[in-house]
C-alpha cells in the first residue's frame, strides 16, 4: 500500500512540475483547423484617408487572407484593403469554410492639431525555466509582424532564484503587478500594464493588443543618451499636444538579444529545451526611483509644454553596451501607459511628429 501510494505522488508531483508555469500544452502545432482570427495591421486605429490591411489566419497561424471574404459592417470588400469615406467605428469579419472568427473593431480618426506616433507596452513576465513562456515569445514576433514598430517590449525574467537574468528591480515589478500571488505566475503578459494579455494556447491572434494601439498620441517622447566611460548620461523629454493632469514617468534599462537555453512545452515552437534562444529587451535595471513611475509635475503637463528629466546610470562590465537600449513611457494616474519609446544607448533620437 505505501508503494502504491508513492507511486501516486509521484505522479501527481510529476504533473504538477509540467504545469508549473501556468498553462496548458499548446495545440498550435496540431493539423485540425477549428477557428479564424482577423486583424487589422498596424493596429485598429488610422488616420482618416489611410488604408486598413486586413489578415485573416487560422488556429494554426496559416495565412488564408487570399482564400476568406472580408465584410466591413457587413458589406463585403474587394480583396482586403479598406478606406473608410468617413470617420468612425467599424465592424470588421471574415468568412472562409464556416468556420468561427471573432470581428473586431476599427476606428478612423481625424488628425487634428499636432500629434506623435502611438505605440503600447507589451509587458512578459517570462523565465527560461517555464516552457510555457515560449508562446508569449512568439507572440511577440506575432505582434511585430502586424504592427508598424508599433510596440515597445520587456522581458521581465524570474523568479529570484530560478533565472540567470531575475535581479532585485525584476522582483519589484513582479511584486508590482502580483505575479508572484496565488492568481498570477509564469508566462504573464500586460499590455499598457493594467490590460493582461491571457496566456491560452493561441500565440497568433493579434487582435487584443492591436486594439490597443492609437493612430496617435497626444504625448511625444525623445530619448538622447551619451557614453563616457562606464557612465551613461540620459536627457528624456516628454512633449504635450494638449492639457493632462496627474501623469507618472518610469524609465528602464534592458539588453536585447541575450542567448540562452529555454524549456519549451510547444512542439510547433521548437525542442524540449532551445539551447540557441534569443531573449529580448530583458529588464535590467530602472532608472526612475520606483517602478510605478514617478509624478510629473502638474505645471509641466500643459499643452505645448516640455518636460525634461536626466539621468545618469553606471554600466556594469558584463553587460552588451551594443545591445543595450533605454526605454521611457508615460502613464496616466490610473498607471496605463499612454505612450513607450525605446532606444539604443549612446543615441539621441528627436520627436516623432504626424
Amino acid at each position: 500500500m505505501k508503494k502504491k501510494l508513492l507511486f501516486q505522488n509521484c505522479v501527481i508531483l510529476f504533473f504538477l512540475l509540467l504545469a508549473s508555469c501556468k498553462g496548458s500544452m499548446s495545440d498550435e502545432g496540431d493539423n485540425v483547423v477549428t477557428y479564424l482570427t482577423v486583424s487589422s495591421e498596424g493596429g485598429n486605429e488610422k488616420l482618416l484617408g489611410k488604408t486598413f490591411t486586413f489578415k485573416v489566419k487560422d488556429n494554426l497561424n496559416n495565412d488564408i487572407t487570399a482564400e476568406s471574404e472580408i465584410f466591413v459592417n457587413d458589406h463585403p470588400i474587394n480583396g482586403n484593403l479598406y478606406t473608410p469615406a468617413e470617420k468612425g467605428v467599424y465592424t470588421v469579419r471574415a468568412a472562409y469554410k464556416n468556420l468561427p472568427v471573432n470581428p473586431i473593431s476599427v476606428n478612423a480618426v481625424i488628425n487634428d492639431g499636432v500629434n506623435f506616433k502611438h505605440r503600447i507596452l507589451y509587458e512578459d513576465f517570462t523565465g527560461t525555466w517555464c516552457g510555457n513562456c515560449t508562446r508569449a515569445g512568439a507572440r511577440a514576433k506575432n505582434l511585430k509582424l502586424q504592427t508598424d514598430d508599433g510596440f515597445v517590449f520587456i522581458g521581465i525574467h524570474g523568479p529570484s532564484g530560478q533565472d540567470p537574468w531575475s535581479n532585485t528591480v525584476s522582483t519589484e515589478v513582479e511584486q508590482f503587478k502580483n505575479v508572484t500571488g496565488v492568481d498570477l505566475g509564469w508566462p504573464t503578459m500586460f499590455i499598457n500594464r493594467n490590460t493582461m494579455w491571457d496566456d491560452t494556447e493561441n500565440y497568433t491572434d493579434m487582435s487584443l493588443p492591436l486594439s490597443q494601439l492609437k493612430a496617435f498620441s497626444k504625448i511625444g517622447i525623445k530619448i538622447g543618451s551619451a557614453v563616457s566611460g562606464n557612465t551613461l548620461n540620459i536627457d528624456a523629454r516628454i512633449s504635450f499636444a494638449q492639457s493632462f493632469s496627474g501623469l507618472k514617468m518610469a524609465a528602464f534599462i534592458v539588453e536585447d538579444e541575450l542567448v540562452g537555453k529555454q524549456k519549451n512545452y510547444v512542439p510547433a515552437l521548437g525542442a524540449p529545451i532551445i539551447y540557441d534562444y534569443v531573449h529580448h529587451n530583458v529588464l535590467r535595471n530602472k532608472l526612475t526611483s520606483s517602478v510605478a513611475g514617478e509624478n510629473i509635475p502638474g505645471s509641466q503637463t500643459e499643452i505645448s509644454n516640455e518636460y525634461s528629466r536626466t539621468f545618469q546610470y553606471s554600466i556594469p562590465s558584463d553587460y552588451n553596451r551594443d545591445h543595450l537600449k533605454i526605454i521611457v513611457m508615460v502613464m496616466d494616474g490610473n498607471g496605463t501607459v499612454l505612450n513607450v519609446r525605446e532606444e539604443k544607448i549612446g543615441i539621441t533620437n528627436t520627436y516623432e511628429f504626424l
